[in-house]
């Protein structure tokens, strides 16, 4: 059964558990795994940041993170008062990538967000 809960810091070595089994899955060459994961959005500085803010969510299945989403607020961008701003989302299914994005985009409804911007594509509520 998967449970849904607010991303805290000590989730931090959970996330990069992740973030680099998928990597390995994808890319076989370990120094440019090392390369790609020095600008990668959940790298430990990005982690740092937006885990103590308590807007970013993760999936655990049988307490096995299998998915998450990094995300903050933004006030006063795009003319919207605010707007919910997701940096990153991974997911081990697209079922978990799509339950993830209904959970910001609730979240964002419940605090009275304008909009929800997904980094790469954009939602309006």
């Amino acid at each position: 059964m998967s449970e849904i809960k607010v991303l805290q810091l000590k989730n931090a070595d959970e996330i990069l558990t992740l973030e680099r089994g998928l990597l390995a899955a994808i890319e076989p060459d370990e120094t440019e795994r090392e390369f790609r994961s020095w600008h990668a959005s959940w790298r430990s500085e990005s982690l740092e940041h937006y885990l103590p803010l308590g807007w970013s969510f993760g999936v655990w299945h049988d307490k096995t993170l299998v998915g998450y989403y990094l995300a903050q607020p933004q006030l006063f961008t795009r003319s919207q008062t605010q707007t919910l701003w997701v940096e990153q989302l991974t997911a081990t299914t697209e079922a978990l990538k799509n339950e993830l994005k209904d959970v910001a985009r609730r979240i964002a409804r419940e605090k009275h967000f304008q909009k929800v911007i997904f980094n790469g594509d954009e939602v309006k509520d």
